[in-house]
């Protein structure tokens, strides 16, 4: 398999051979049994619950579209007009990304999670009050420049701040509390559609503030990137956090000298190597195929066929004949706890089960869950609905889709930090972030428009194009289970011996008192 990928695993050395996980300390205890790692690991929820935003939105539109009064007073919205309301959120993501990465290099990773907090909640005032159409879509794109300047910037911090062995499950968790958001909006669109008056649908738009506001509340005490602090010559302030978090105030830890020997080394490389401009990305054979991984990651996730059981799922169910709101919002509620289920429980065995498993296995049970779902409404819709058992059948596929879809879903956000070297980090999570939003874009109109063109044939297309995301993870995406960021970038560049020249070329100018690495293990002076 490597000589396919044209990686070769060997030329992860760490740090002068020794790696991440020779210097992990063997814990007898419970994460939450050392007081600092538990406050860090409180202090990084405001990164944590980013995605429960996005999550709450899809879900909070596919509730309050089966409700009659939202319906009532938008005119029953159908085709383009319903595909803008959906993708209002999608133009804000597209006008944020051409400024998140500028604005997280500059302003680190904490401080964006703010400024994106901030203007999403001025998106959700714009959407509750909505007067009209127009107001509507402008608070949807509101909340879709926030969210997206949110969820490029957390899992950022979450991966260069959180404790090494903990990384990959947070980052998976951050991405699964998406289940969250929509098992919230389920339930909520489904305890007001029976209010009285437009607060049937103002109530679930308001209450999509609530993680914003908490994330907000939180950005002023969580510290800062170690990583960023030390590219910005902050290495003090670096190696303080470091010391305070990941090893309860020793300063003798050997993990803390290895993190701050490896940080530092990697970060010198970069700079002697390499500049931070979008045409990085093409200069060496490594970086081309990151690019190749962080352009195609967005659209695989996005293009499995589950934006149809999103945020168009009053439509599926349409078409195997359950069409009482009542009950499609009970389904949703169903979908979302088990998406929630699946999602954290595939999030906790990132780094048993690896990357590459995860991404595969998914998506095979996608393509069969989906085939599967689309024989049974090709049945149900030719023998016009007489048989309740292939309903039932149908939405048993749809909880099926819904696990192994989790089992990817949450891996996205660590992979696409794991192969980006520190200078393109937060270029790579912006276009991941296109491909997602092009692909939502895409789906969200021509999904409607489809299922009411050719129906339960539409989703032949889904099945096709989940083989095509099989083949692209198979030969394009190498395993990163186990290895520190910097290792993962070690090993794509294949560049051990140019590391130890550029080291070498590097020795003469380190100041005094920085982490050296002296034969196979790091330590300070």
């Amino acid at each position: 398999m490597n000589n396919m990928l044209h990686v070769d695993k060997a030329a992860a050395v760490g740090v002068e051979g020794t790696m991440l996980q020779d210097v992990l300390p063997k814990r007898g205890k419970m994460w939450w049994s050392y007081s600092k790692l538990r406050t860090l690991n409180f202090l990084l929820l405001c990164a944590i619950v980013t995605d429960i935003t996005n999550g709450y939105d899809g879900s909070m539109l596919n509730g309050i579209q089966s409700v009659p009064e939202w319906q009532k007073f938008f005119d029953h919205p159908k085709g383009s007009r319903l595909g803008t309301i959906s993708n209002g959120v999608r133009y804000g993501q597209l006008a944020a990304l051409p400024v998140c990465a500028a604005i997280i290099q500059k302003y680190g990773r904490k401080w964006p999670i703010a400024f994106g907090s901030a203007i999403l909640l001025i998106g959700v005032v714009l959407q509750t009050a909505a007067q009209n159409y127009a107001m509507f879509v402008l608070g949807r794109i509101f909340i879709g420049f926030g969210n997206t300047i949110q969820t490029t910037a957390c899992p950022i911090l979450i991966s260069e701040l959180a404790y090494p062995s903990q990384r990959a499950q947070m980052v998976g968790i951050m991405n699964t509390t998406g289940s969250l958001g929509s098992l919230m909006a389920a339930w909520i669109t489904y305890g007001t559609a029976f209010v009285a008056g437009s607060w049937a649908w103002r109530l679930p738009s308001a209450l999509q503030a609530t993680s914003s506001v908490f994330q907000l509340s939180l950005c002023f005490f969580v510290p800062e990137s170690p990583r960023w602090l030390v590219y910005n010559n902050r290495r003090d302030e670096a190696l303080a956090i470091l010391t305070k978090y990941h090893a309860e105030g020793d300063e003798t830890s050997e993990l803390l000298k290895f993190e701050m020997a490896e940080i530092e080394s990697d970060l010198e490389m970069e700079k002697a190597q390499s500049s931070s401009g979008w045409k990085e990305w093409i200069r060496t054979p490594a970086n081309r195929h990151r690019l190749f991984i962080v352009v195609t990651i967005g659209f695989i996730i996005q293009w499995t066929g589950n934006a149809l059981i999103s945020y168009y799922l009053h439509l599926v169910l349409n078409s195997i004949g359950i069409t009482n709101s009542k009950t499609q919002l009970i389904i949703n509620g169903c979908i979302t706890v088990n998406a929630v289920i699946w999602g954290n429980f595939w999030s906790l065995l990132i780094n048993k089960i690896g990357r590459r498993p995860l991404f595969l296995i998914g998506m095979t049970g996608m393509f069969f869950a989906f085939v599967t779902l689309t024989i049974l409404t090709g049945i149900n819709t030719g023998q016009h609905f007489a048989q309740p058992a292939l309903g039932h059948a149908t939405i048993a596929m749809i909880l099926l889709f819904g696990a192994f879809y989790k089992m990817p879903s949450p891996v996205v956000p660590t992979y696409t930090a794991e192969v980006s070297p520190f200078n393109l980090r937060a270029k790579a999570f912006v276009i991941t972030g296109l491909g997602d939003a092009l692909a939502n874009l895409f789906s969200g109109y021509t999904n409607p428009i489809a299922l009411a063109a050719i129906g339960w044939k539409y989703y032949i297309v889904w099945c096709c194009v989940l083989i095509s995301n099989f083949l692209i993870i198979y030969f394009f995406y190498p395993e990163t289970k186990n290895l520190s960021l910097e290792e993962v970038g070690q090993m794509l560049d294949g560049s051990a011996a140019q590391n130890k020249q550029v080291d070498e070329e590097l020795a003469d100018g380190k100041d005094e008192g920085k982490v050296e690495v002296v034969g196979k293990s790091a330590h300070l002076e």
